[in-house]
């Protein structure tokens, strides 16, 4: 992925790249104290810097990891936009303080995040890329997103408490190869 997108002509590179790591600078930026609109801007600001910098060849692979040059431009970024809001305040007679994590706790909430997506993205996969039926995929909702108890589900969906568990053990060996198979497409951006 990171060699095509060297290409400033393969918009669908950008658009794929773009789409595994928005959602994670988003939940990251919220993470970090922004609001739901300063995060999406964050985010974009991320992104934007980011393929300016990685077009003029400034990532390089042997000095460190993908997502840690993430952290940095979308910390950068939050960090700016918390200078404006506080530089607004200040005209209003209000100081406010930058108070971000340290960079290894920054790391750990990127990485929380970033497993969430991949949660997202599979879950997501398995209710609408998978020959799974509907109620099968029902009774892992209930059962795991949910967390509703098994007889409660038994009865709600009409099946007996064995069914209800068979069905959550198809749903749970499917996810966890959809997991991996997500998991392996963040690692090779690496």
């Amino acid at each position: 992925m990171l060699d095509d997108l060297a290409d400033p002509a393969n918009e669908a590179m950008w658009r794929q790249f773009d789409a595994r790591y928005r959602p994670v600078l988003v939940a990251f930026a919220r993470r970090l104290g922004l609001g739901a609109e300063d995060a999406a801007d964050a985010a974009q600001d991320a992104l934007t810097r980011f393929l300016q910098a990685f077009r003029a060849g400034k990532y390089q692979r042997g000095r460190g990891r993908l997502s840690s040059w993430l952290i940095g431009i979308a910390r950068n970024c939050i960090v700016d936009l918390q200078r404006a809001r506080m530089v607004r305040r200040e005209q209003r007679g209000v100081s406010a303080l930058i108070d971000l994590p340290h960079d290894k706790n920054l790391a750990a909430i990127w990485d929380a995040e970033l497993d969430r997506e991949v949660l997202r993205q599979a879950v997501q996969k398995l209710r609408e890329g998978t020959r799974l039926d509907r109620r099968t995929i029902r009774v892992f909702e209930r059962l795991v997103l949910q967390q509703a108890a098994p007889a409660v589900v038994a009865s709600e969906l009409n099946m007996t408490m064995n069914d209800v568990y068979l069905a959550k053990h198809r749903c749970l060996k499917r996810l966890r190869s959809i997991v991996a198979e997500l998991t392996a497409a963040f690692e090779n951006d690496q």
